[in-house]
């Protein structure tokens, strides 16, 4: 591999990082995070890449591809364009499932209206880690839990309960869930299932209806394929549930026009929004049940309501909910959504408003309230802490 290519990718770095290096946070974590990328980046300008070998230039180029990909989300989390409300209520569901303080939710905004995802490509990057460690003498406190969201919606508290089916992605990445789960069905499916569960099984997954695609299927386990994509989409819409209930079904139902067929990459809308009623229900069938013993094999951990329902009409009287409990947070959510789909003219009503209300000033009141609920929250807490 040619140096002087090092050095364009460097030199772009640089580029780069004069823009970035004066970012400020409001997480201190983040900041000593950045600082961390400094000192990576000097010891880099300190070498002559011209006496690399191909081995030495590969590893920088992924210790390079390492700070590209943390200033990609660490732009977007900096005090003046982080959604930091919604950012805070994610990292307490995480810390349901990750509880050890190592990860850092971070956020990049993008353009495309409905392009929500997760990026692990440096939360399990193990490798990099060490290499940058052992070459730079750099050792990372928290890595970086990498989420997108669009742009146009990032303070859509709506739209972004899909959120926390996103946060999903990094549960099941952290713990291997979708591999257990792969391993098992199929283990079952082959000994012979009774009939009932057989059936419940082929719903959720139509293909492991042909004897031809389960021998596949056994044999070439990769997290990109139909099966493990599909099995990691249920679980994520199931974590989700634990703290928003069915308001992501609503949102999923109108952005892909209630799909009725399963893709490469996700089931059918109708399933997912079935697999979600059942749970909330109590109408656990075979792979429900399933999912749930593995999950608890697994994280010693239940899917269980993580969420704490509060009864106000503070929404309805244009003022902020009073939430006293972390756990109320999520129901914001829940909250906003009962507003979002009830009698505006009711809603108008209560609060004493004479015009006839549309949909967009019942967007903006609902969204701003659920911002400044969650705001008003974490400004009391902070302020008792500071107290204390």
């Amino acid at each position: 591999m040619l140096p002087k290519l090092l050095e364009l990718h460097f030199s772009q770095l640089q580029s780069e990082w004069n823009v970035s290096k004066y970012n400020s946070y409001s997480d201190a974590r983040k900041q000593e995070y950045h600082k961390n990328l400094g000192i990576i980046i000097t010891y880099l300008e300190s070498e002559d890449f011209s006496k690399l070998d191909d081995t030495q230039i590969q590893q920088r180029f992924y210790i390079i591809f390492f700070v590209f990909k943390s200033l990609e989300f660490l732009n977007h989390s900096k005090t003046a364009t982080i959604p930091f409300e919604l950012v805070y209520v994610l990292e307490l569901a995480m810390r349901d499932w990750a509880p050890e303080d190592e990860y850092l939710i971070v956020t990049s905004l993008i353009n495309g209206m409905n392009e929500f995802s997760f990026d692990n490509s440096l939360t399990f990057f193990d490798l990099v880690y060490t290499d940058i460690d052992l070459l730079c003498g750099v050792k990372f406190k928290h890595r970086l839990v990498q989420i997108n969201l669009p742009q146009s919606t990032s303070r859509d508290y709506l739209a972004n309960v899909v959120l926390y089916h996103e946060l999903g992605h990094f549960v099941e990445k952290k713990h291997a869930i979708t591999r257990v789960i792969y391993i098992e069905l199929l283990k079952a499916l082959k000994a012979g299932l009774p009939d009932a569960d057989k059936n419940d099984l082929i719903k959720y997954f139509p293909y492991l209806g042909e004897a031809a695609n389960v021998d596949f299927l056994e044999k070439s386990y990769h997290p990109h394929n139909i099966f493990a994509m599909h099995i990691s989409e249920y679980f994520c819409d199931l974590f989700a549930s634990q703290y928003i209930g069915d308001c992501s079904n609503y949102y999923l139902e109108y952005i892909t026009l209630n799909q009725p067929d399963y893709s490469s990459t996700h089931p059918s809308t109708t399933n997912r929004v079935v697999f979600i009623n059942d749970h909330l229900g109590n109408r656990d069938g075979y792979v429900l049940k399933e999912f749930k013993r593995i999950i608890k094999s697994i994280t010693k951990l239940d899917i269980e309501k993580r969420s704490k329902d509060f009864t106000s009409n503070n929404f309805e009287n244009l003022i902020p909910a009073e939430v006293t409990d972390p756990q109320q947070l999520h129901s914001l959510f829940t909250y906003g959504w009962k507003v979002w789909l009830s009698n505006w003219e009711t809603f108008a009503k209560m609060a004493g408003i004479e015009f006839k209300m549309n949909s967009f000033n019942v967007y903006e009141i609902v969204n701003n309230l659920i911002e400044k609920s969650i705001g008003n929250y974490i400004t009391t807490k902070e302020w008792n802490s500071a107290k204390a």
